[in-house]
Formats: structure tokens, C-alpha cells, sequence
């Protein structure tokens, strides 16, 4: 699963100690949108002494796990659940996964390295070895680790650390990991002549099929999205499907890109104007495209996307949520970083004084 899609999480709770804030809601508290306004964000907390504080993750169940820092490589983290707000230990300082099996997974922020942290369902805390990017419903986490001569892909679950190797003389890099255990990864050489994006398939690393470009997310079928450069020089959003790379254009575009990918096949990027600056949000389903425009802004980038075609829109003015073509304003100064797969957004609300505090949009 990729950074922008749903991230269907659970948290864990024996671990987890001090503090507790009773959630309050910012604004008027409206718990969905009507037509004459915006959704308003339930104030979820903060940590005391800290600034900047947000969400990062929720489940289907509507845990949430996020993160706050007053310095640089000074983050800690937080859970809250049914109203009440909970520090993480400090062996878990930037929690950024949470499956609803319960699974809480992060790193250890740090001036030359981020080692990382697992969290299961028992409140055990489990250094697995790398640098976790994404976990699965099933358990399975995925990241990068040191080895001798660089890094390879590394997948973590129920205690278990396995090397997903590379081939002689390169190194391997883990981007994301779907529920049915695809893993989409990087391999690289160290000159860089050759890197290539590819699926850990039957113990060994596949090359998607060309153009090579840039991959970031994969579903369950195995289908990929990220982009590449056609042979007309311009950068297209692309889908590798099996043994084949889809241009996904538009045909006219110098600059699109794909940035998710749900396991209904559902598609969401964006595309770029250098001579206007002006960036659109685009929507694939599988027999068609949808270009749903700036949203009122200058430009709109998409957020986050989950398995019922829910969109999450940042623009040059607010952010928004799509949901069977209605349109909803996330109200306050709305900063929004995530979506479960019941369409909640949580993210961070900028207040007056400069600090911000986690909040969740329902």
C-alpha cells in the first residue's frame, strides 16, 4: 500500500502510557457537511511542550497514530482512540503505519540514520532490523536496511527479518507492500546505469516491463502506477498491468503523473501546465479518465485515495474530500495527510498561535 492511499490500520494499547486529552471539537463540531458549509475538524490533541503536532495515520476502525516535534530530530509519538489521546514510548518516536490488526509501524528519526520500530498488537515494541516504508493487514512490514556494500529490501513479520536481496552488484530499496504480499521495490547499481523498478515475485526481484521511470504504489493485483517519459520527451503518469507499461497521458500533457492505485483499479494523479503552473488532480478508472480540475485554486494536488475511489485534495487555497462526485471542504486550516477506507480524514489544523494540533475530518 502507498503513502496516499487508505491506510487501514489498529493500534496498539498496553505500551502506551501517560497522557490523556479528551478529543474536543474545533468550530461548530459538525460531524459531516452539509451544503451550506464545510466538514469541521475534531480536535484530536496535542503532546504537552510540543508545537507541531499531527496525524499520520487511521484505520477503518478510526485509531489514529501521529506524531508531533518542537526541533528537528526531536519527534514523538502519539495514538488516540474513542476520545482519548496517548503518548507513545520513546522506542516509538514517529509512527506513521497502523494496520487493524492492531500493528503500529515508524522510525526513530536521527541526524545520519532512522533506524525502525514495530509495534504489535500486544504492545510489544520490535526493532525489526531496517527502516520500515509500509505494512500490510497481514502484518508484513517493509523497508530498507544496511548489509554489507549498501542496502537491500528488507520484510519484516510475526519476528521474522528476511533480506530480499538484489542481484551481484547492485542494491535494493522496498517502496511499498499490497495485503496479498506483492512487494514493489528499486534496484539499483552503483553507477546508476541500470537501475530498475521492480515486484519481489517467487523470491527474486521481476523488472516491471519498460519505459523504466518512477514507481510509487501497488495493489493487490500486482498493478503499479508511478511515471516515465515517453519518446516524445514528455513525462506521462504511467501503469505497468502484468507484463505491459500503460501511458495513461493525457495525450497533450508535457507533465502527468500517477501517484495511487486501489485494489478496485481506480487511479489518481495529477498533471502539471509549466507555462501556467496551473496542476490538476486527474481520476483513472478503468475505462476512463476524469480531469476534476484545481478545485477552485490555482492548483490541486491529490493526498490520499482509498478502496471506495475517495479522494483527498490539497490546493493553493483548501483542502478537500471527493466522494461519488460530491465535493466537501475540509474546514479549519485544514492540513490533511491520510484517509481510511470509511472516507475519515486525519491530518493537522494550524491555530492561531502558529502551533498545530492533530485533527480528524469524518
Amino acid at each position: 500500500m502507498g503513502a496516499v492511499r487508505a491506510i487501514r490500520v489498529a493500534a496498539a494499547t498496553t505500551v502506551m502510557a501517560a497522557v490523556t486529552v479528551t478529543g474536543t471539537v474545533l468550530s461548530t463540531g459538525v460531524a459531516a457537511a452539509s451544503p451550506a458549509g464545510p466538514v469541521q475538524p475534531v480536535d484530536l490533541g496535542a503532546l504537552p511542550g510540543i508545537t507541531h503536532n499531527s496525524a499520520t495515520s487511521i484505520n477503518n476502525h478510526g485509531d489514529v497514530v501521529g506524531s508531533g516535534y518542537s526541533s528537528s530530530f526531536d519527534s514523538h509519538g502519539f495514538r488516540w482512540s474513542r476520545g482519548t489521546f496517548t503518548a507513545l514510548p520513546d522506542t516509538a518516536r514517529a509512527p506513521f503505519l497502523i494496520n487493524d490488526a492492531g500493528q503500529i509501524a515508524g522510525e526513530l528519526p536521527g541526524r545520519f540514520s532512522s533506524p525502525g520500530f514495530v509495534i504489535r498488537p500486544d504492545g510489544t515494541v520490535i526493532d525489526p532490523g531496517f527502516t520500515p516504508v509500509d505494512q500490510n493487514e497481514h502484518g508484513q512490514v517493509v523497508g530498507t536496511g544496511p548489509v554489507a556494500g549498501g542496502t537491500h529490501a528488507m520484510s519484516w513479520r510475526d519476528g521474522r527479518t528476511v533480506d530480499l536481496g538484489a542481484p551481484t552488484g547492485h542494491t535494493s530499496e522496498a517502496i511499498a507492500v499490497s495485503d496479498n504480499g506483492w512487494v514493489l521495490g528499486e534496484v539499483q547499481r552503483n553507477d546508476h546505469h541500470d537501475d530498475y523498478f521492480a515486484r519481489w515475485m517467487h523470491g527474486r526481484w521481476v523488472p516491471l516491463p519498460g519505459p523504466n521511470g518512477r514507481a510509487v504504489d501497488i495493489n493487490d493485483r500486482g498493478d503499479v502506477v508511478g511515471w516515465a517519459t515517453n519518446p516524445a520527451g514528455n513525462t506521462h503518469a504511467m501503469l505497468w498491468q502484468r507484463d505491459r507499461a500503460i501511458d495513461l497521458g493525457p495525450e497533450d500533457a508535457a507533465l502527468s503523473e500517477a501517484v495511487a492505485i486501489n485494489n478496485a483499479g481506480q487511479i489518481v494523479g495529477s498533471t502539471f501546465d509549466p507555462v501556467t503552473d496551473a496542476g490538476h488532480v486527474l481520476l483513472w478508472d478503468p475505462s476512463h479518465r476524469t480531469d476534476l480540475g484545481t478545485f477552485g485554486g490555482s492548483f490541486a494536488r491529490p493526498i490520499a485515495l482509498n478502496d471506495r475511489g475517495d479522494i483527498v485534495v490539497a490546493t493553493s487555497t483548501a483542502s478537500f474530500r471527493r466522494h461519488h462526485g460530491r465535493t466537501v471542504q475540509l474546514g479549519g486550516s485544514a492540513e490533511p495527510v491520510a484517509l481510511n477506507n470509511r472516507g475519515q480524514v486525519v491530518g493537522a489544523v494550524l491555530l492561531p498561535d502558529g502551533s498545530s494540533h492533530a485533527a480528524l475530518w469524518n
